[in-house]
Protein backbone atom coordinates (compact mmCIF):
# COMPACT_ATOMS: atom_id res chain seq x y z
CA UNK A 1 0.00 0.00 0.00
CA UNK A 2 1.01 3.33 -1.23
CA UNK A 3 1.07 6.66 1.15
CA UNK A 4 0.57 10.13 -1.49
CA UNK A 5 3.25 12.56 -0.75
CA UNK A 6 1.61 16.10 0.12
CA UNK A 7 3.88 19.23 0.30
CA UNK A 8 2.54 21.45 3.46
CA UNK A 9 5.33 23.78 3.56
CA UNK A 10 4.15 25.24 0.30
CA UNK A 11 0.42 25.66 0.88
CA UNK A 12 1.39 27.49 3.91
CA UNK A 13 3.58 30.15 1.81
CA UNK A 14 0.99 31.16 -0.14
CA UNK A 15 -1.49 31.57 2.23
CA UNK A 16 1.27 33.86 3.85
CA UNK A 17 1.53 35.44 0.77
CA UNK A 18 -2.14 36.07 0.35
CA UNK A 19 -2.76 37.58 3.76
CA UNK A 20 0.19 40.02 3.58
CA UNK A 21 -1.37 41.49 -0.31
CA UNK A 22 -4.62 42.04 1.49
CA UNK A 23 -3.24 43.83 4.13
CA UNK A 24 -1.94 46.14 1.96
CA UNK A 25 -4.55 46.35 0.15
CA UNK A 26 -7.01 46.63 3.37
CA UNK A 27 -4.15 49.70 3.94
CA UNK A 28 -3.80 51.42 1.04
CA UNK A 29 -7.72 52.03 0.66
CA UNK A 30 -8.22 53.44 4.14
CA UNK A 31 -5.58 55.60 3.50
CA UNK A 32 -6.94 57.20 0.10
CA UNK A 33 -10.23 57.21 2.18
CA UNK A 34 -8.48 59.40 4.90
CA UNK A 35 -6.88 61.75 2.80
CA UNK A 36 -10.02 62.09 0.18
CA UNK A 37 -11.95 63.18 3.32
CA UNK A 38 -9.56 65.47 4.95
CA UNK A 39 -9.72 67.37 1.59
CA UNK A 40 -13.21 67.11 1.18
CA UNK A 41 -13.28 68.64 4.59
CA UNK A 42 -10.81 71.81 3.85
CA UNK A 43 -12.58 72.56 0.87
CA UNK A 44 -15.82 73.66 3.15
CA UNK A 45 -16.44 76.90 4.73
CA UNK A 46 -14.55 77.96 7.93
CA UNK A 47 -16.89 78.36 10.70
CA UNK A 48 -16.08 82.22 11.83
CA UNK A 49 -16.84 83.55 15.84
CA UNK A 50 -17.09 87.25 16.77
CA UNK A 51 -14.57 88.47 19.31
CA UNK A 52 -13.87 91.69 21.02
CA UNK A 53 -9.89 92.76 19.66
CA UNK A 54 -7.61 95.79 20.40
CA UNK A 55 -8.42 98.45 18.11
CA UNK A 56 -5.09 99.90 18.72
CA UNK A 57 -2.28 99.60 21.47
CA UNK A 58 -3.36 99.52 24.62
CA UNK A 59 -1.41 100.19 27.79
CA UNK A 60 -1.86 98.31 31.02
CA UNK A 61 -3.29 100.18 33.98
CA UNK A 62 -5.46 102.34 31.56
CA UNK A 63 -8.74 102.64 31.49
CA UNK A 64 -10.58 101.28 28.10
CA UNK A 65 -12.21 103.89 26.17
CA UNK A 66 -15.14 102.70 23.50
CA UNK A 67 -12.54 103.72 20.63
CA UNK A 68 -9.55 101.12 22.04
CA UNK A 69 -11.71 98.39 21.06
CA UNK A 70 -13.73 96.65 18.05
CA UNK A 71 -15.57 93.25 16.99
CA UNK A 72 -13.65 90.81 14.58
CA UNK A 73 -15.00 87.75 12.90
CA UNK A 74 -12.13 85.05 13.26
CA UNK A 75 -11.48 81.26 12.38
CA UNK A 76 -12.70 79.37 15.45
CA UNK A 77 -10.67 76.98 17.22
CA UNK A 78 -9.45 76.06 20.37
CA UNK A 79 -7.69 79.22 20.93
CA UNK A 80 -10.53 81.34 20.95
CA UNK A 81 -13.42 79.51 22.46
CA UNK A 82 -12.84 79.85 25.67
CA UNK A 83 -12.41 83.23 27.81
CA UNK A 84 -13.07 85.63 25.10
CA UNK A 85 -15.46 88.54 25.07
CA UNK A 86 -18.20 89.16 22.60
CA UNK A 87 -19.47 92.44 23.59
CA UNK A 88 -17.13 95.70 23.12
CA UNK A 89 -19.69 97.05 26.59
CA UNK A 90 -17.70 94.14 28.33
CA UNK A 91 -14.75 96.41 28.40
CA UNK A 92 -15.63 100.11 28.72
CA UNK A 93 -14.18 101.46 31.81
CA UNK A 94 -11.76 98.04 32.34
CA UNK A 95 -9.03 98.10 33.48
CA UNK A 96 -5.94 95.81 31.74
CA UNK A 97 -3.38 94.10 33.30
CA UNK A 98 -0.87 93.72 30.72
CA UNK A 99 -0.44 96.08 27.57
CA UNK A 100 -2.21 94.70 24.40
CA UNK A 101 -1.27 95.64 20.66
CA UNK A 102 -3.80 96.15 17.79
CA UNK A 103 -5.79 93.41 16.51
CA UNK A 104 -5.04 91.58 19.49
CA UNK A 105 -7.97 89.75 21.15
CA UNK A 106 -8.81 90.35 24.78
CA UNK A 107 -9.84 87.20 27.18
CA UNK A 108 -11.27 87.77 30.48
CA UNK A 109 -8.45 86.81 32.53
CA UNK A 110 -6.75 89.97 31.39
CA UNK A 111 -8.52 92.09 32.86
CA UNK A 112 -7.18 93.33 36.58
CA UNK A 113 -9.66 93.30 39.28
CA UNK A 114 -9.08 94.84 42.74
CA UNK A 115 -10.81 91.73 43.85
CA UNK A 116 -8.55 89.27 42.96
CA UNK A 117 -9.80 86.18 44.36
CA UNK A 118 -12.21 87.37 47.02
CA UNK A 119 -15.41 87.73 44.75
CA UNK A 120 -16.41 91.22 44.98
CA UNK A 121 -15.37 94.54 43.22
CA UNK A 122 -15.14 97.90 44.90
CA UNK A 123 -16.43 99.66 41.68
CA UNK A 124 -19.81 99.59 40.97
CA UNK A 125 -21.10 98.01 37.18
CA UNK A 126 -21.37 101.53 35.89
CA UNK A 127 -18.38 102.96 37.90
CA UNK A 128 -15.19 104.11 36.49
CA UNK A 129 -11.98 105.59 37.78
CA UNK A 130 -11.95 109.53 36.28
CA UNK A 131 -9.93 112.31 37.56
CA UNK A 132 -13.14 113.61 39.22
CA UNK A 133 -14.14 110.50 40.85
CA UNK A 134 -14.15 109.83 44.58
CA UNK A 135 -11.47 107.08 45.67
CA UNK A 136 -13.33 104.43 47.07
CA UNK A 137 -11.38 101.39 49.10
CA UNK A 138 -12.47 98.38 50.84
CA UNK A 139 -11.79 98.03 54.24
CA UNK A 140 -12.59 95.61 57.11
CA UNK A 141 -14.15 95.79 60.36
CA UNK A 142 -14.36 93.25 62.94
CA UNK A 143 -18.10 93.48 64.60
CA UNK A 144 -19.81 90.48 66.65
CA UNK A 145 -22.81 89.19 66.03
CA UNK A 146 -24.50 91.05 68.65
CA UNK A 147 -23.35 94.52 67.27
CA UNK A 148 -24.45 93.66 63.91
CA UNK A 149 -28.04 92.42 63.75
CA UNK A 150 -27.80 89.61 65.05
CA UNK A 151 -25.13 88.61 62.72
CA UNK A 152 -27.76 88.45 60.24
CA UNK A 153 -25.99 90.93 57.39
CA UNK A 154 -25.49 90.25 54.14
CA UNK A 155 -23.75 91.03 51.74
CA UNK A 156 -24.65 94.02 49.15
CA UNK A 157 -26.46 95.74 52.36
CA UNK A 158 -26.35 99.23 53.74
CA UNK A 159 -25.69 100.39 57.09
CA UNK A 160 -24.49 102.63 59.44
CA UNK A 161 -21.47 102.51 61.47
CA UNK A 162 -21.54 103.42 65.45
CA UNK A 163 -17.92 103.88 66.94
CA UNK A 164 -17.61 103.54 70.98
CA UNK A 165 -14.84 105.00 72.71
CA UNK A 166 -13.48 105.91 76.12
CA UNK A 167 -13.61 109.68 76.21
CA UNK A 168 -10.53 110.54 78.57
CA UNK A 169 -11.24 113.85 80.28
CA UNK A 170 -8.35 116.02 81.74
CA UNK A 171 -9.17 117.66 85.09
CA UNK A 172 -7.85 121.17 83.44
CA UNK A 173 -10.76 120.75 81.42
CA UNK A 174 -12.87 120.62 83.64
CA UNK A 175 -11.62 122.25 87.40
CA UNK A 176 -14.50 122.03 89.04
CA UNK A 177 -15.73 118.46 87.95
CA UNK A 178 -18.47 119.75 85.68
CA UNK A 179 -17.47 116.75 83.41
CA UNK A 180 -16.18 113.23 84.03
CA UNK A 181 -14.68 111.05 81.63
CA UNK A 182 -17.02 108.69 80.47
CA UNK A 183 -17.87 106.16 77.53
CA UNK A 184 -19.01 107.83 74.15
CA UNK A 185 -21.53 106.24 71.30
CA UNK A 186 -22.32 107.96 67.86
CA UNK A 187 -23.18 106.94 64.47
CA UNK A 188 -19.88 108.13 62.37
CA UNK A 189 -20.40 106.35 58.66
CA UNK A 190 -23.52 106.40 56.81
CA UNK A 191 -25.03 104.38 54.01
CA UNK A 192 -22.09 102.19 54.10
CA UNK A 193 -21.92 99.37 51.23
CA UNK A 194 -21.01 95.64 52.91
CA UNK A 195 -18.97 94.32 49.66
CA UNK A 196 -17.75 91.18 51.47
CA UNK A 197 -18.36 88.98 54.53
CA UNK A 198 -15.69 86.50 56.34
CA UNK A 199 -17.19 85.40 59.62
CA UNK A 200 -17.43 88.43 61.96
CA UNK A 201 -15.58 90.38 59.65
CA UNK A 202 -17.20 92.49 57.51
CA UNK A 203 -15.56 94.48 54.05
CA UNK A 204 -17.26 97.95 53.61
CA UNK A 205 -16.64 100.41 50.49
CA UNK A 206 -15.95 103.96 52.12
CA UNK A 207 -14.08 106.64 50.39
CA UNK A 208 -9.89 107.24 50.77
CA UNK A 209 -10.55 109.54 54.17
CA UNK A 210 -12.89 107.81 55.88
CA UNK A 211 -10.96 104.17 55.27
CA UNK A 212 -7.80 106.36 57.21
CA UNK A 213 -9.63 106.87 60.44
CA UNK A 214 -10.91 103.53 60.52
CA UNK A 215 -7.22 102.08 59.84
CA UNK A 216 -6.56 104.38 62.56
CA UNK A 217 -8.91 103.60 65.27
CA UNK A 218 -8.30 99.80 64.99
CA UNK A 219 -4.87 100.25 64.98
CA UNK A 220 -5.41 101.83 68.27
CA UNK A 221 -7.62 99.40 69.89
CA UNK A 222 -9.37 101.95 71.44
CA UNK A 223 -12.66 101.62 70.00
CA UNK A 224 -15.30 99.69 69.06
CA UNK A 225 -18.09 99.30 65.93
CA UNK A 226 -21.56 98.53 65.94
CA UNK A 227 -23.67 98.11 62.33
CA UNK A 228 -27.13 98.55 62.45
CA UNK A 229 -29.01 97.79 58.65
CA UNK A 230 -30.98 100.80 56.57
CA UNK A 231 -34.00 99.98 54.15
CA UNK A 232 -33.08 99.65 50.90
CA UNK A 233 -35.00 102.07 49.67
CA UNK A 234 -33.33 105.07 52.36
CA UNK A 235 -30.48 107.04 51.08
CA UNK A 236 -31.00 110.25 53.21
CA UNK A 237 -28.24 111.43 55.39
CA UNK A 238 -29.21 112.27 58.77
CA UNK A 239 -27.76 115.16 60.44
CA UNK A 240 -26.22 114.05 63.32
CA UNK A 241 -24.81 116.81 65.25
CA UNK A 242 -27.27 116.68 67.73
CA UNK A 243 -26.73 113.26 68.18
CA UNK A 244 -24.42 110.90 70.45
CA UNK A 245 -25.27 108.92 73.88
CA UNK A 246 -22.82 108.79 76.93
CA UNK A 247 -23.83 106.49 80.15
CA UNK A 248 -24.27 109.77 82.29
CA UNK A 249 -26.39 111.36 79.61
CA UNK A 250 -28.86 107.74 79.41
CA UNK A 251 -28.93 107.41 83.12
CA UNK A 252 -30.43 111.20 83.80
CA UNK A 253 -32.98 111.02 80.63
CA UNK A 254 -34.78 107.70 81.66
CA UNK A 255 -34.15 109.02 85.47
CA UNK A 256 -31.98 105.92 86.60
CA UNK A 257 -30.85 106.01 90.58
CA UNK A 258 -27.28 106.78 90.74
CA UNK A 259 -25.06 104.95 93.00
CA UNK A 260 -24.08 106.46 96.55
CA UNK A 261 -21.69 106.18 98.96
CA UNK A 262 -22.97 103.65 102.12
CA UNK A 263 -22.96 104.77 104.86
CA UNK A 264 -23.63 108.36 103.96
CA UNK A 265 -20.61 110.87 104.91
CA UNK A 266 -21.24 111.76 108.85
CA UNK A 267 -22.71 108.52 109.58
CA UNK A 268 -21.67 105.14 111.17
CA UNK A 269 -23.10 102.03 111.25
CA UNK A 270 -24.72 100.30 114.20
CA UNK A 271 -24.18 96.76 115.42
CA UNK A 272 -25.14 94.38 113.34
CA UNK A 273 -26.52 90.74 113.77
CA UNK A 274 -24.54 88.12 113.21
CA UNK A 275 -24.34 85.71 109.99
CA UNK A 276 -26.69 82.98 109.49
CA UNK A 277 -25.09 79.87 108.94
CA UNK A 278 -27.33 77.39 107.83
CA UNK A 279 -27.79 73.64 109.41
CA UNK A 280 -25.94 70.92 106.56
CA UNK A 281 -28.26 68.38 105.85
CA UNK A 282 -28.90 64.85 107.18
CA UNK A 283 -25.94 62.48 106.69
CA UNK A 284 -28.14 59.77 103.77
CA UNK A 285 -29.13 55.83 105.83
CA UNK A 286 -27.64 52.69 104.49
CA UNK A 287 -30.82 52.60 101.85
CA UNK A 288 -29.61 56.08 100.43
CA UNK A 289 -32.40 57.76 101.71
CA UNK A 290 -31.94 60.16 104.37
CA UNK A 291 -32.04 59.56 107.99
CA UNK A 292 -36.28 58.69 108.91
CA UNK A 293 -38.77 60.88 109.85
CA UNK A 294 -40.72 61.09 113.18
CA UNK A 295 -43.14 58.18 113.03
CA UNK A 296 -46.73 59.28 112.22
CA UNK A 297 -48.47 56.15 114.43
CA UNK A 298 -49.70 57.77 117.70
Amino acid sequence: MEMEYKDTSRRGRIILILGVVLALIAGGTSFYLINQAQQSAGQGPLEKVSIVVAAKNITARTPIQPADVEVRQVPLDPTNQTGVLTKPDELIGAVLAIPVSAGQPIYVNMIASAAGGSGFSILGPDETVGPNSENWRAVAISIPADRAVAGLLQVGQTVDIFMTAVVPLPASISPEGAYVSDTATKITYQNIVILARVGDQYIFRCSLAVAEEIEHMIATGSVNFSAVLRPDQDVRYVDVTKLGETTSRILQRYGLPLGVTYPFPGTTLGPQPPFYTPTPPPTPGPSGLGSPGPSSSP
